[in-house]
């Protein structure tokens, strides 16, 4: 069993507070306005039937009296997600993070709103089970839905506050000290928007969080719809895999994904010269994934550093096997992919045996290669066990038997099988046992581009941490490690030196800049416009670069639009013909509901496997999986219930252009993301580099020219100056 190490204890933002009554007044109004038996009544279908009605009624009158106290609101510095409660200290906590993002803006301001509403009926679960109840053992500890995403639907469709403008939290810096801020919402427009939120979540299960006393809101990033990779090892928790465990697999699972990424044509060979932002080293990649590794799994690298550290090993490089990838390569860029790293594999051309069809099996024959791959890393989870390792292992093995549905024309064989002769197989009847051969995509970089340059772009482009960053000397941001990735990547190493020394300076500030108690945001600013133009520069870099492998995966999509391998024998369908990736496509649905079943066969075989129950095979069960659909039955009461369900979805999947339509809306979504991150990376810099008349006003003062003397005979002045001349 993995041994669950303590979870980590949030860092609170003792000098910034937050205060909220908002949650606690609405409810209050409910209870003075509703009848005892409505009020019990409908509280009862937010958090449960299993507490008695009267109970509800106490509750009620609680209220009333003025009985029931707000739970402190906790600005915290990387939570691990948009906000939690606490069950034992009876703290709401909000991400700085999301904080700063949710009050940018205006028009986000419902987005925190909708946080600590949560987070209040978390609290109110809470004191209903634990206070108000005395030693009822049938009354379970927590509600047996999202009692969060209940509670805020029922507020938001109920509450009527006397105005509709309302101030509902206010934000105080204590030290050093400033005036209050407030934040407000239009009611009426802000529950629109939050209903139109929670009409696309499940209320019947709570997000992951790694202890049991916090219950958790995320927000979600609007990004992932649908079905992932991470949804379908949802499963796992019908086995009793406790979530560090469900995340340890994923954690396998989404390096592999990750591993694409480490592609041959844009990774340069260690003795190559520098030519960012057309390759990276592989080292360069791996450290960048690095960073969205730590934050994509806070929880479980908080307990387990070193065992969650991505290195080159772990993450590896491109190979088509490892995601059941077509592995055609058309006109290859340079001779042998090996020259730039040994781990990659040798092309493979059009003339290749392994593109061809095993007439027996009615399958590609590299999808053997995958098989193999699958075994291996099942052998090695069933040797480790539930170790982390063994769990990353089994991760790995999921990936491919996931990729099997997500990326391959099986949906679609098994549709026509089923009798919808006309869903389009993307391949040509050939002379095999079943005439449609299975087949999947060859490999296309947008998907994964897009998963690695918008979450980047979010990083070097946000001002969440950077007032973090100016009262921690030392500290270094997410973004200030993607800069120094990419900076180093550069040919221009003047970028690379001269972040380093912003770095040095910038601690020296903080640190100089509290002891004589100065705001530090504007020398800050007034600091980053010294040597402006080199920095302003390095940002711009980095930015272009990752703009650049957007605008170049784009630009690949778009030349695949044509192609039509359902009448042309000649032409291998592609990734993006095949993927199902997209919630848009008509058939994601489907192919989450197989890769679930398929996931849930291989791990009931491998925890029978670990439990030493006899016979127990997962490779054997796996393995069988990665055959042709005529040649297996056991998707069928899933294919046609799923049909018999979906008439509109099966007829968009026999229509060529609709299927190029969710295509297009992939390289749309593309453009989306390159246009915002375009738009975001002009905010930051004209947040950080502000009008000169902001930064003289930074010198108005004696305290502040006294400030200036004492900068002016520190080292990391002095080297500054040396940079800029």
């Amino acid at each position: 069993m993995l041994h669950q190490a303590p979870s980590q204890t949030p860092v609170d933002m003792t000098s910034h507070t937050l205060h909220s009554r908002v949650a606690l007044e609405l409810l209050t109004q409910m209870a003075a306005t509703l009848p005892p038996d409505v009020f019990a009544q409908e509280m009862s279908d937010v958090f449960g039937k299993d507490i008695p009605l009267h109970l509800y009624c106490t509750l009620q009158e609680k209220l009333t009296a003025g009985e029931i106290e707000q739970p402190p609101v906790l600005l915290t510095w990387e939570l691990g997600r948009e906000a939690d409660y606490d069950n034992r200290e009876r703290v709401i906590r909000i991400d700085w993070a999301f904080f700063v993002r949710a009050t940018s803006h205006e028009h986000q301001h419902w987005w925190l709103l909708m946080a600590l509403v949560h987070e209040f009926g978390h609290h109110i679960d809470n004191l209903l089970r634990h206070d108000l109840i005395n030693d009822r053992p049938w009354v379970a500890a927590d509600a047996p839905g999202e009692e969060g995403h209940l509670f805020t639907l029922w507020i938001t469709e109920a509450a009527r506050p006397k105005l509709d403008e309302l101030t509902f939290a206010t934000y105080s810096i204590i030290e050093p000290p400033a005036p209050d801020r407030g934040y407000k919402v239009a009611w009426t427009t802000a529950c629109q928007d939050i209903r139109e939120y929670l009409s696309s979540v499940d209320f019947q299960s709570e997000p992951s969080h790694g202890h049991a006393d916090r219950e958790a809101f995320e927000a979600g990033s609007g990004e992932a719809k649908g079905s992932t990779h991470q949804t379908i090892e949802w499963v796992l928790r019908d086995f009793e895999f406790k979530q560090n465990e469900i995340d340890a697999v994923y954690f396998g699972n989404w390096l592999r994904d990750y591993s694409q990424i480490v592609d041959p044509k844009i990774t340069r060979a260690a003795d190559m010269p520098k030519d960012f932002p057309a390759t990276l080293s592989r080292e360069g990649w791996t450290s960048l994934v690095d960073v969205l590794a730590a934050k994509k799994f806070f929880d479980l690298r908080f307990q387990y550093p070193d065992k969650l550290k991505v290195t080159p090993e772990k993450l590896g490089v491109y190979r088509p096997h490892e995601h059941i990838d077509n592995p055609l390569v058309i006109d290859p860029p340079f001779a042998d992919p090996r020259m730039r790293d040994p781990d990659f594999e040798p092309w493979v051309l059009q003339d290749n045996p392994v593109l061809g069809v095993d007439p027996d099996t009615s399958r590609k024959r590299y999808i053997a290669r995958s098989v193999d791959y699958m075994t291996q890393e099942l052998r090695l989870a069933m040797r480790l066990g539930r170790s982390l390792d063994g769990l990353r292992n089994l991760g790995a093995a999921l990936h491919v038997v996931e990729d099997l549905f997500a990326h391959s024309n099986f949906a679609e064989l098994s549709l026509i099988k089923a009798g919808h002769t006309r869903v389009l197989p993307w391949t040509t009847r050939g002379d095999v046992k079943w005439g449609l051969p299975l087949v999947t995509g060859t490999f296309g970089a947008s998907d994964v581009v897009a998963s690695l340059a918008g979450p980047l772009g979010k990083i070097l482009f946000s001002t969440a941490e950077l007032e973090f960053e100016l009262t921690q000397p030392g500290y270094r941001s997410e973004r200030d490690k993607v800069m120094l990735v990419l900076l180093s990547e550069h040919p221009d190493q003047d970028y690379f030196n001269a972040f380093i020394a912003l770095l040095k300076a910038r601690d020296g500030l903080v640190t100089l800049a509290k002891k004589v108690g100065v705001d530090t945001l504007k020398f800050y600013r007034w600091l980053v416009n010294t040597p402006a133009g080199i920095l302003v520069n390095a940002y711009n870099s980095a930015a272009q670069g990752v703009l650049t492998w957007i605008g170049n995966s784009v630009d690949d999509a778009q030349t695949l639009l044509g192609s039509d391998p359902n009448v042309d024998a000649t032409v291998e369908p592609s990734h993006s013909q095949l993927s199902k990736d997209h919630a848009e496509h008509p058939l994601h649905d489907l192919a989450a509901l197989l890769a679930t079943e398929a996931v849930r066969k291989v791990a009931r075989s491998m925890v029978d496997y670990w439990a030493g129950k006899p016979g127990a095979d997962p490779v054997a069960v796996a393995s069988a999986l990665f055959c042709h659909p005529a040649d297996s039955e056991w998707q069928h009461p899933i294919i046609t219930a799923w049909a018999g369900s979906n008439p509109d979805e099966v007829a968009r999947s026999e229509s060529k252009s609709e299927l190029d339509k969710t295509h297009q809306h992939a390289i749309d979504e593309l453009r989306g993301i390159q246009k915002t991150l375009v738009r975001d990376s002009q905010r930051y810099l004209d947040y950080v580099f502000k009008s000169t008349d902001e930064q003289s006003a930074a010198f108005q003062g004696y305290l502040e020219q006294g400030f200036m003397k004492l900068v002016h005979n520190t080292s990391w002045w002095k080297d500054l100056q040396k940079l800029i001349k």
